[in-house]
């Protein structure tokens, strides 16, 4: 306000302005409409130290507006030929005096803010790669204090080439990192991170920036999509280093519109193997969903320990029993069902480690036959509304005792599904079928992570080895779409869940993009061995047998595979001899046992069968 009557006293002198009553009228008309227009522009929420270009706009508006009035109101007193003069002289006065000491305060905050901040050892010069906005936004937020200084801007625009973005030079494309790191490293900027922006999201795009970050020993992370919402006093903390499932060639399963939620909700559920990989975040993505109780059974103290502590933290008001319980103790398993009764039970206990099995065969027998045999009757005589077994893809066609083993669980589940009129049961069985689970406790990726941390060699049994993959969560969501989906379908015949993972992946593309990923090159800085293929183990894997027809399944990404069962007869004969086998005979007897209800199993007394392709799945999308 003193500036506008600063304005109309100097008009008075400059003009020689005899009317007091009309300056009287004008200052108070302008003081008035400047009054108005600063309220509206929100000139007093502005935060001094922190004017941004937009509150700049709205003061240069706010400017023009109250000069435009004043010299109305003056031109009104002395004339038109004062208008112009008046215009201009206003606009240039009020931009200035209004902004200037705004954007002054802010430079001086910035600059004791920089003096204040982390020591020059503590920042770290970093590559940001991606799109002008993204790059901008955390040119910004980096600034502002953190631990990441950025030196150098990679992107694919052509039109930035050359420029400069809020003072960091575009070093043009991908195909210029080397010579960028050149340049920046002469300048004695130690850069070792490349960090993509939020828009790359592509495992293509994702791929070619870690193999360019690889090849010049830098880190590759990535911004999270959410930029804004990240305080810059925590932008350290949202960059993450790129994961493996990033980078993999395929698209991450999601299930929309699935009826597990509410299937889930309010209901008993009972989880075996409960502290393992599978088995923990099943317990995790249920109690999501709100279930009355979730009993999580597990035979290792320490795993039954770890997911309970978990879930005391991340849902504490989620209901839970704990039992340290092993799926062979059929006495103790009935004593769990008959004092909780569960409604649902999910089955992941298992053994799994393929070349550790094949020297162990009476445990893997004990474990994977017997176990599921115990969970799936005591499922029955209690009640349970369904149980669902997670099996494996390498149950088709064993060449593993484990293998062959999970084809038993499969075909017990069948059996007493399709038996249930027989025996007045109501419960209904479902399996799933899926291949590799990525950073599962003992699979390769946790291996390849040993391996590259020891400085290699990573180690790899055939160069042309293949494997499906998917993620922990991708498999848990889809094993509690499928225990819905048998519930609220009832097929007249038990089925196995076939669930679609995309296209086999070579280990070796695996390993190499694990080096990567650590900012390492491979052959180079990390050796890649090949030892052959182990005991029990295929070159590659299938999803289904040739026996199996394979329909769509009612919801998408998973197929149906109509796969044989046999008599309750023929299975208690069966299990009898087998169980018999593993508590008291020789591997020979074992090895013939099993090949009772899977004459498929090529196991360690017969040669391998030839590895057919695997079939591809009737997935209804």
């Amino acid at each position: 306000m003193l500036l506008v009557l600063g304005q109309i006293a100097l008009l008075q002198v400059v003009l020689n302005w005899k009317n007091v009553e009309g300056l009287g009228l004008t200052i108070a008309g302008s003081v008035i409409i400047a009054f108005i227009v600063l309220l509206m522009v929100g000139a007093h929420r502005h935060v001094w130290g922190r004017i941004s270009l937009q509150n700049v706009m709205g003061l240069l508006i706010a400017a023009v507006l109250v000069a435009l009035a004043t010299a109305t109101l003056v031109a009104m007193q002395v004339g038109m030929v004062a208008f112009s003069r008046v215009l201009l002289g206003g606009t240039v006065m009020y931009v200035c005096c209004w902004s200037a000491p705004r954007l002054m305060l802010r430079l001086w905050l910035e600059w004791q803010g920089g003096r204040n901040a982390a020591a020059p050892a503590e920042v770290e010069p970093v590559l940001v790669y991606g799109s002008r906005r993204r790059a901008e936004q955390f040119i910004k937020m980096a600034a502002d204090g953190t631990r990441y200084r950025v030196v150098g801007f990679l992107h694919d625009n052509r039109g930035l080439a050359g420029k400069r973005l809020q003072g960091v030079d575009s070093a043009g494309s991908l195909e210029m990192l080397g010579a960028t790191l050149h340049r920046l490293r002469a300048k004695q900027h130690d850069v070792k991170r490349l960090i993509v922006a939020g828009d790359i999201e592509r495992p293509d795009e994702l791929a070619a920036a870690l193999a360019a970050a690889a090849e010049h020993g830098l880190l590759l992370c990535r911004l999270p999509s959410l930029l804004s919402l990240v305080e810059p006093s925590r932008l350290g903390d949202a960059v993450k280093a790129v994961s493996i499932e990033d980078i993999l060639h395929r698209d991450q399963i999601s299930i929309q519109g699935s009826r597990a939620p509410a299937y889930l909700h309010g209901k008993t559920v009972l989880v075996t193997g409960a502290g393992g990989s599978i088995g923990s975040e099943l317990v995790r993505q249920i109690a999501v969903h709100k279930p009355d109780s979730i009993i999580l059974v597990e035979s290792c103290e320490f795993n039954l320990y770890q997911i309970d502590l978990q879930m005391s933290q991340r849902f504490p008001h989620v209901k839970r029993i704990t039992a340290l319980c092993d799926v062979r103790d059929r006495q103790l398993l009935a004593h769990i069902f008959d004092r909780h009764r569960p409604a649902i039970v999910l089955h992941a206990a298992a053994l799994k480690h393929v070349p550790l099995m094949e020297t162990h065969l009476d445990q893997a027998i004990l474990t994977n036959i017997l176990g599921t045999h115990n969970v799936a009757t005591l499922a029955a005589d209690y009640g349970a509304e369904i149980m669902t077994l997670v099996s494996t893809d390498k149950a088709v066609n064993p060449t593993s005792v484990m293998g062959c083993t999970k084809r038993w669980a499969e075909i017990i589940c069948q059996s007493l599904d399709e038996a249930r009129d027989r025996r007045a049961s109501a419960t209904r069985y479902a399996c799933v079928r899926f291949g590799n689970v990525l950073d599962s406790a003992g699979s390769v990726v946790p291996l390849f992570r040993q391996q590259i941390a020891a400085g290699g060699p990573i180690t790899i049994t055939h160069r042309d080895i293949t494997r499906y993959f998917m993620t922990i969560p991708e498999a848990c969501e889809l094993i509690l779409v499928a225990t819905a989906a048998t519930a609220e379908t009832a097929p007249p015949s038990s089925q196995v869940f076939v669930l679609d993972m995309g296209s086999p992946i070579r280990i070796v593309d695996l390993a190499i993009r694990m080096i990567q990923l650590h900012g390492l090159r491979p052959n180079e800085d990390i050796a890649i061995d090949y030892v052959g293929l182990r005991p029990g183990e295929k070159l590659y894997e299938e999803l289904a047998h040739s026996e199996e027809d394979l329909v769509p399944a009612p919801f998408p990404k998973a197929s149906l595979a109509r796969a044989r069962a046999c008599s309750l007869e023929m299975l208690d004969t069966a299990l009898a001899r087998v169980l018999h086998a593993a508590r008291h005979g020789s591997v020979s007897d074992m090895d013939d046992a099993l090949r009772v209800l899977v004459p498929e199993y090529s196991g360690r007394h017969r040669a391998p069968a030839p590895q057919p392709v695997a079939r591809a799945l009737a997935v209804a999308s």
